[in-house]
C-alpha cells in the first residue's frame, strides 16, 4: 500500500504586524538589557514595564532567571549553552515582536557575537541594546545572594565578570550607568528611550 504524504503548510497570520500596531499606536520591539550580574538589568526592565503598561503601551519582560528556570532549563553555562540561551531567547522575541509587543529582554549576553545574532534574528530595525553599566565591584557590593563569593572561591563555574569574561558593547544605542544613577532616574530614562524608538514612523 502506498503511504501518502501529506505536506503541511503554516498558515501566514491575516492580521499584519502594521495592522497591529496601527491598533496600539506603537511598534514592536525589542530591546536587549545587557550588563553584569547585578548590574540592575531585570530591575529596571520591569520598572520601565510598569511605567509604560501605564500608558497602555502592550509590553512584556523576557527575564534570564525566569527563562532558565523553564524554556532554556535543560542548559547549563559553558558558552556554547549560553550563545544556545541567547538564540532561544532572540527567537521568542522575534514572535512578540512580530505581533506588536515591545519584549524587554534582561540577560546578561557576555558575547558581543551572543548579541550580534540575537540582533540578526530579531532583525536590525526592531532590535536596540542597552548596556546596563556597572563595575564588578558595585555588582558585587550589591549581591546578597553572595553568587559572586562563591565564584571566586570556585565554587561556580563560568561565572560572568569573576571566571569567565564579559564583552563591553562598544555602540550601544543606549547606556543606563546604575552606579552613578537612581534606580527611579534609569528606569524614567529607560522609559523614554523606549518610546522614542518606539513610535509608529520612527
Amino acid at each position: 500500500m502506498k503511504n501518502n504524504v501529506i505536506h503541511l503548510i503554516a498558515p501566514r497570520s491575516l492580521v499584519s504586524q502594521e495592522m497591529r500596531e496601527a491598533r496600539q499606536n506603537h511598534r514592536g520591539m525589542a530591546f536587549w538589557l545587557t550588563g553584569l550580574s547585578g548590574a540592575g538589568k531585570s530591575t529596571l526592565a520591569h520598572a520601565a514595564e510598569v511605567l509604560l503598561f501605564q500608558k497602555n503601551y502592550r509590553i512584556t519582560v523576557l527575564d534570564g532567571d525566569v527563562i532558565r528556570a523553564g524554556l532554556c532549563g535543560d542548559l547549563g553555562f559553558s558558552m556554547e549553552e549560553r550563545r544556545e540561551n541567547n538564540r532561544r531567547v532572540a527567537e521568542l522575541a522575534k514572535i512578540f515582536v512580530r505581533s506588536g509587543i515591545i519584549c524587554l529582554c534582561a540577560f546578561i549576553s557576555p558575547s558581543a557575537a551572543f548579541r550580534q545574532e540575537a540582533r540578526r534574528i530579531i532583525g536590525e530595525d526592531f532590535f536596540r541594546e542597552v548596556h546596563v553599566d556597572c563595575s564588578v565591584e558595585e555588582c558585587e557590593r550589591r549581591d546578597v545572594k553572595g553568587f559572586y563569593e562563591k565564584a571566586r572561591q570556585g565554587k561556580i563555574r563560568n561565572y560572568t565578570g569573576v571566571s569567565s569574561g564579559y564583552e563591553v558593547p562598544q555602540s550601544p544605542d543606549c547606556i543606563l550607568r546604575t552606579e552613578h544613577a537612581s534606580e527611579q532616574d534609569c528606569a524614567r530614562y529607560l522609559a523614554s528611550f523606549i518610546e522614542e524608538n518606539a513610535k509608529i514612523g520612527h
